[in-house]
């Protein structure tokens, strides 16, 4: 009976926590944030979350779609504003969408293929296949999983428990219906959403064929509704297409056909929003990513009036402005955790234990995200698999990497147009000669001034003792021949043709991920068309009466972090050959370096020494070339042999306009020293100066290059040039 008023007193007690609590549930009413697709506009939204997070503005659900669903998305999974705009400003972003990794994530050998397309052709059990996707998606794949794994550890795949729930939708065309993600991995539901018809391929999984979420919700606002929140705020990146607008042209109908999928709608055609803004983005198009600082910045002005706007409605309707939470659970909680590594594919015939052995690959490992980048680098630097698929399992034990196989045999191909130097057609071909080892590599040139083709073996892969420790051979044999075409002054023809051909056995390939040292034995010869030397003392034909026997010595050692335009890193190289012929030994050596790197806020320079030094008996297309000006190097090439040449050349590079135009001036001065044509031996001594100015305008398929040489070989009055590079 004593104890009788403390069980009253308690259960009174427990009666007002239910009655503060009811009315704190009663008064936090739900606040939703549904985001438009866009393509490359859809960056505003980061701007949009910036200027929300200054005013407190509440977000209890994220809904998104296509770009709005991977902006909100990585927001749900924690990754903060300034995490983001990091990605936009360093390029990360770029690169994602683009397709083309950094130099520094593949390994020495692959890093002349980022100058090849990613549209491909292949052959798989006796069919041709294709790209199903403009742009590659390998680095989606895995910087959506680095950055969303431990929030779907931390929310145990459900997206109501991220640091904000959220809803991704994806378009179905198989049943021609939306598909809302709603658990799961967050980096499969974020890559099925921003699967932008032609430009991203579609994704296959448990019966659906998942394409971009614009193409059947674009303003994915109905989504929202079923979620019932008490205030919905709807944002549209993407500019309304204006219909009275003429669509000319192949280019035009691709624009207007993504503006039409991505397109978010008029507000008028929307209906369940309580507030509506759309962000500016300024003409900005759907693949306009090097404009992410803009875009951004447009967002944030937009997101500052309409958080404005907010602030006094919620204060009409008692909404409670709320500060942001700690995300360090969401960003952390997989990071030194053990798990099980496994290797698993849809091929019946994969056996995950010899990819394992091949690449040293440990049974088990902390979760590490730089570890991780470099397996998964690893992987693909063997060039078996088109993509590499990691996820971590629901109770975060295991993480798998899901490969998939390229096609028997894939060309790729680049497309180059020179007002000097004519079309010239790019392409390789790689055809592996067994699932873990081995590749047969096919490169062709076809142009009206230069071409050849190459062939190249290698039995063995890189991966035999490991991509990333020093040591690992990689014998090759290979065999190339290469054409030069010259119309030159009828007054002085030294050559019109030149054929060189060389066959050689890789003997050796000692390096590891950045450096790189090759030792070559083979033969080689050249076949000139005609030659007329002004010197009677140099006699050409003798040397191509016999193939000659050769060895030669490479090395590379490459730290570039980011290319052209833009380098950040040094690298530094020399070559040696030494060839027998009549008797004698010939050789030359050519030294190489380059130092790039930000000098201010949007300037970056590099400098580069090049350096040739060999004897005059040397094959004609193996004597030193002036690299540069451009359009003389083309228009002079033959007049321009040396026994010794150097060039330093500077650059500079800011942005304009966008962050794909660019300026550059190159200062060349090259000496010669005994030159084999009689109109160059006033240069002798001195030397010879030259200048290339030239304006870039950088794209997702090419490059567009205008410019002008300038060199006392023409007495100064300049020589303009033009150059298309397409890289689809």
């Amino acid at each position: 009976m004593d104890n009788m008023p403390y069980s009253k007193y308690l259960f009174r007690f427990i009666g007002s926590i239910i009655l503060v609590l009811t009315a704190e549930s009663i008064a936090q009413e739900k606040v939703a944030l549904v985001l438009s697709g866009g393509g490359a506009q859809g960056m505003a939204h980061i701007g949009v979350f910036k200027a929300f997070e200054e005013h407190n503005i509440p977000i209890d659900l994220i809904v998104g779609s296509s770009a709005g669903a991977l902006v909100g998305g990585l927001y749900a999974a924690g990754v903060t504003v300034a995490e983001m705009e990091k990605m936009v400003v360093d390029g990360t972003i770029e690169h994602l969408f683009i397709g083309r990794p950094k130099r520094s994530d593949l390994p020495i050998w692959k890093r002349d293929e980022l100058y090849l397309g990613n549209l491909s052709l292949g052959i798989t059990n006796r069919q041709i296949v294709g790209s199903s996707g403009l742009l590659d998606d390998k680095l989606i794949w895995k910087e959506l999983f680095l950055l969303s794994a431990s929030a779907d550890y931390q929310a145990g795949w459900n997206f109501d428990s991220l640091y904000v729930p959220f809803r991704s939708v994806a378009s179905d065309l198989r049943k021609q219906a939306p598909v809302v993600f709603s658990s799961g991995p967050l980096a499969n539901a974020l890559r099925s959403s921003m699967s932008i018809p032609l430009i991203y391929s579609p994704i296959q999984q448990n019966g659906q064929l998942l394409v971009d979420g614009g193409v059947y919700v674009k303003l994915p606002v109905e989504i929202a509704l079923r979620e019932a929140p008490d205030f919905i705020i709807a944002v549209s990146a993407e500019d309304a297409p204006d219909y009275r607008t003429e669509v000319q042209g192949l280019g035009g109908m691709f624009e207007a056909l993504n503006s039409r999928i991505l397109a978010s709608g008029d507000s008028v055609d929307v209906l369940g929003w309580d507030y509506f803004f759309r962000v500016p983005t300024g003409g900005h198009h759907v693949l306009d990513f090097p404009a992410g600082v803009a875009l951004m910045e447009a967002g944030y002005l937009a997101g500052n009036r309409a958080a404005e706007d907010l602030l006094k409605i919620f204060e009409e309707r008692g909404i409670e402005t709320r500060r942001i939470l700690n995300r360090d659970a969401y960003r952390n909680a997989l990071e030194g955790k053990m798990l099980a590594f496994i290797l698993e594919s849809d091929d019946a015939g994969f056996d995950p234990e010899m990819i394992r052995r091949k690449l040293k690959l440990p049974d088990s490992l902390r979760f590490n995200r730089q570890k991780l980048d470099d397996i998964i680098n690893d992987v693909y630097a063997t060039a078996i698999y088109k993509a590499v698929i990691p996820s971590v399992d629901r109770m975060g034990k295991t993480i798998t990497l899901t490969l998939e196989e390229k096609p028997d045999i894939t060309t790729r191909g680049r497309v180059e147009i020179s007002s000097t130097g004519g079309l010239t057609l790019f392409t390789r071909t790689d055809m592996p000669m067994s699932r873990f080892g081995g590749l047969v590599q096919f490169d062709l040139a076809f142009g009206n001034t230069s071409g050849g083709g190459q062939v190249a073996v290698y039995p063995v892969s890189y991966h035999k003792t490991g991509a990333r420790l020093p040591f690992s051979i990689r014998p090759a044999i290979q065999a190339s021949t290469r054409y030069h075409n010259y119309d030159l002054p009828a007054s002085v023809p030294l050559a019109d043709r030149i054929h060189s051909h060389e066959v050689s056995i890789h003997s050796a390939s000692i390096g590891g991920w950045n450096r790189q040292m090759l030792l070559y034995g083979g033969v080689r010869s050249d076949d000139p068309g005609q030659i007329l030397s002004a010197r009677s003392d140099f006699d050409f034909p003798e040397q191509f009466a016999q193939t000659m026997p050769f060895i030669r010595l490479l090395f590379k050692e490459d730290h570039i972090r980011r290319d052209l335009p833009s380098i950040e890193g040094w690298k530094i190289g020399f070559q040696s050959d030494w060839i027998w012929q009549d008797d004698i030994v010939v050789s030359q050596n050519h030294i190489w370096t380059t130092l790039g790197g930000k000098i201010a806020s949007g300037w970056y320079g590099a400098c580069a020494l090049d350096f040739y030094s060999g004897d005059r008996n040397l094959p004609v297309s193996m004597m030193g070339q002036v690299a540069s000006p451009k359009a003389l190097n083309e228009k002079y090439y033959m007049y321009m042999w040396a026994e010794q040449v150097i060039n330093l050349s500077f650059e500079t590079s800011h942005t304009l306009l966008r962050d794909d135009l660019q300026g550059e001036i190159k200062l060349n001065h090259s000496r010669f020293q005994d030159p084999v044509w009689s109109g160059l031996e006033q240069y002798e001594n001195k030397g010879l100066s030259a200048l290339d100015i030239s304006i870039n305008l950088l794209t997702i398929v090419g490059k567009l290059s205008v410019g002008w040489s300038f060199s006392e070989l023409e007495n100064y009055k300049g020589t303009s040039w033009a150059q298309i590079g397409i890289t689809l």
